[in-house]
């Protein structure tokens, strides 16, 4: 090595007595020595704090005697008493760079606590880091370093199991089925929990409910354990996969497929999570990253079948009876299902039907192949008994078979009017009028009684359906209805002591499994051309509203609210199959008296003296009300019910009459952007005692229409194509002579007025 260096030392002055002697000019005097550049931070953590993971460093230099051609960095764990030397040792260890700054992510990972944010648990995680700093002189000459010493700090990243949803209570333990689809959503906390992005990575892993060294005891806390004790369970855990990996493998996985999970046995499934920081998940609870559950020969897919006509009907397994339904012969049906798995963690696979299916294990006997694509059906039968079957296939190979049986009752339509009595009263004493009396003269049975002997061929021994004799709440069966091509149903108000209810309740789409009592066979009465009047007290949930699921505040939407008030039309928009909206048209509710909602826009319905009825009702300018001559200009209220002292009286509490309901009122429509559909056709407006009421000029009876021009086929007499109506009030509080006009029109159009 000396040799070596004596060799330069020659070669070196060998080159001076050239570059000096070899030349005109001559220098005088000995070469500079090269000084040091110098280095600074000039903007960064204050040494020793506690800041995130992302740091921000700012520095500058220069050269005494050239230029500062770049610098060199390294961040090492510890302090600078504390860290590794390798870390800054050899130029591979250092990062050059020529910019002046720099943003840093730098590890977190090696201290942690819980913290409490808003009564949530979070896992803070804390580590000491030391930058260090050098600058390089155009001759590659380096400074000395400068250092920062910083305290980096993260909340770790959480993860929520989406799929399948947590068991209610809490802690039960699940049935899941053989194939299980987890899928979930990670957050990570930049600088609070509110602020948040996606993490980095994630791992996952399931184990049987086996006690350390005991083997599989599901009465032991693994959940627990495994917050306890984390290192027992590290083999179990998958690798680290980017949370935005290729085909969702980042937020989802399915157990079940390639590995063998014990049936009938208890297992536990948990995510964790990781930051770029390198901070994971510490923290496992039932409520979010973990699932304790059986896995569950029985778990089988819910198969949901809706038809507009029918409702909904749902079916869990196999082994179940057909739902039976009555329908008439010519009924355009039309069938959609769908399947959920996602509470057991399965995946629907494919769906099948067919019809009359004699051998479910022979392919030729269904009308379709099992397709993911097959959603519905439709077919139209004129007799006999047919039974739509549908099959659902999960991933697991667990299958639900859902069963429609449709039984066709002939509808001869012979006979011209039938009177569904459903408004119960009784024998009291009238004093204030406030409700009619059961029977005797000036009762309800004697009002209605009068009108239907005007009509051709009525008998009332025959053509009376009483509902207090047939169990108040038992509605006539579907065989007697298809004997008429008229009918008058007038209900009360007590939805507990009526039919009406059991035959126009409608039961939304995410509630189907609760039951439907019978089919609405008012809706197929209309579709083969059937006539109707339907009135009655309407007040708080009589009337059209007995359709809803449950009683709520009015005004509300029926595509919307059938399940309760909200705002907006996000949710269940099923309420558009309802009976109302389908085949009456009415796509708003409100009431006169009742439970009203408090939402903003209700200023003109908190004074309840402008709502009540005064006088009465007059006839609307709608098309239909110039096409059928004979009703009425307006109809007034019985001058009985109105007299000095009873319930309506103006002088009274209420001022007016109360016992209506309204459809489609402006205020409501215009504040929530909604125009009327098309068949929407009123036939008379409240008068409000204010005028200045919402609800004045609003409509509370209906021309029904959208069946109108329909024939029906009928087995003899005579058959008219006529409109039907809907009065949302009791006929019998208004002025006899006017009522009698409403009735002898209507008959007029039917075509079954005997005597006006």
């Amino acid at each position: 090595m000396k040799r070596l260096l004596l060799i330069y030392a020659g070669l070196g002055m060998l080159a001076v007595f050239v570059f000096f002697f070899g030349c005109e000019k001559t220098f005088i005097g000995p070469a500079e020595q090269n000084k040091s550049p110098e280095v600074w931070l000039s903007s960064g953590p204050v040494e020793g704090d506690t800041i995130g993971y992302q740091v921000h460093f700012y520095w500058g230099g220069w050269d005494p005697d050239g230029e500062v051609k770049n610098y060199e960095f390294v961040v090492a764990a510890g302090n600078p008493y504390g860290f590794n030397a390798e870390d800054t040792t050899g130029l591979a260890k250092w990062t050059r760079t020529s910019i002046h700054d720099s943003l840093f992510r730098v590890s977190a990972d090696d201290t942690s606590r819980e913290v409490i944010f808003s009564g949530n648990r979070f896992t803070r995680y804390d580590m000491t880091h030391t930058f260090f700093l050098r600058a390089v002189d155009m001759e590659g000459k380096r400074s000395d370093p400068v250092y920062r010493s910083f305290t980096a700090w993260t909340l770790a990243p959480y993860v929520e199991i989406t799929m399948p949803a947590p068991p209610q209570p809490i802690d039960k333990v699940g049935e899941l089925g053989r194939v299980i689809k987890f899928d979930w959503v990670g957050r990570d906390p930049i600088d609070s929990p509110e602020n948040v992005k996606e993490p980095d990575s994630i791992r996952y892993m399931y184990h049987r409910v086996d006690s350390p060294g005991g083997g599989y005891d599901p009465s032991f806390n693994i959940i627990k354990d495994l917050n306890n004790n984390p290192w027992r369970y590290e083999e179990d855990w998958s690798p680290w996969n980017w949370y935005r990996a290729a085909g969702d493998s980042g937020r989802s996985t399915r157990l079940g497929d390639d590995e063998v999970l014990e049936v009938g046995s208890s297992h536990i499934f948990a995510v964790q999570a990781k930051d770029e920081a390198g901070a994971v998940t510490a923290i496992f609870d039932r409520r979010n990253n973990v699932r304790e559950f059986i896995v569950s020969v029985t778990a089988v897919p819910y198969l949901t079948i809706t038809e507009p006509f029918l409702g909904g009907f749902r079916f869990i397994g196999t082994n179940l009876r057909p739902e039976k339904r009555d329908l008439p012969p010519g009924v355009p049906l039309n069938f959609r299902w769908r399947a959920n798995a996602l509470e057991y963690g399965g995946e629907i696979m494919c769906y099948q039907f067919g019809w009359d299916v004699a051998d479910l294990d022979n392919p030729s006997d269904w009308d379709s192949d099992c397709s993911p694509f097959i959603l519905n059906c439709s077919a139209t039968w004129y007799s006999g008994v047919h039974t739509l079957f549908v099959r659902v296939v999960d991933n697991s190979g667990s299958e639900t078979l859902g069963q429609v049986e449709i039984n066709i009752v002939p509808f001869t339509m012979e006979r011209n009017l039938l009177w569904v009595d459903d408004f119960p009263s009784s024998n009291f004493g009238q004093r204030d009028y406030s409700m009619p009396e059961e029977s005797g003269i000036g009762s309800h049975d004697e009002f209605w009684l009068r009108h239907c002997q005007r009509a051709i061929g009525f008998d009332k021994d025959r053509d009376v359906y009483d509902s207090a004799n047939n169990n108040s709440t038992a509605p006539p069966k579907i065989t007697l209805i298809a004997k008429y091509k008229n009918i008058i149903w007038t209900y009360g108000s007590n939805v507990d002591k009526i039919c009406w209810d059991n035959v126009v309740k409608f039961v939304a789409e995410s509630k189907i499994g609760s039951g439907q009592v019978v089919v609405n066979y008012l809706a197929l009465f209309l579709l083969k051309g059937g006539h109707l009047l339907t009135e009655g007290n309407s007040e708080r949930s009589g009337g059209l509203a007995a359709c809803l699921y449950v009683q709520q505040p009015f005004p509300m939407h029926l595509k919307c609210e059938t399940l309760g008030n909200q705002e907006g039309c996000e949710g269940d928009t099923s309420g558009v199959n309802s009976y109302p909206y389908k085949d009456y048209c009415v796509t708003m509710l409100d009431k006169i008296v009742g439970a009203i909602r408090t939402t903003t826009g209700m200023v003109y319905r908190k004074v309840v003296n402008y709502d009540c009825m005064y006088p009465g009702v007059v006839r609307s300018s709608d098309i239909w009300n110039t096409t059928v001559p004979g009703m009425p200009a307006q109809l007034d209220l019985w001058e009985e019910v109105v007299k000095e002292g009873r319930f309506f009286a103006p002088t009274g509490a209420l001022g007016g009459f109360t016992l209506a309901e309204v459809y489609n009122p402006a205020y409501w429509m215009n504040r929530n952007l909604v125009t009327s559909q098309r068949c929407f056709h009123p036939m008379f407006l409240m008068k409000a005692k204010n005028a200045s009421s919402g609800l004045h000029n609003q409509a509370v009876a209906l021309w029904v229409t959208k069946y109108a021009n329909i024939t029906p086929e009928v087995q003899g007499g005579i058959a008219v194509a006529a409109p039907s109506a809907h009065l949302g009030f009791e006929l019998w509080y208004f002025n006899r002579a006017q009522g009698d006009a409403v009735i002898n029109t209507m008959f007029s159009q039917w075509q079954i007025l005997a005597t006006p």
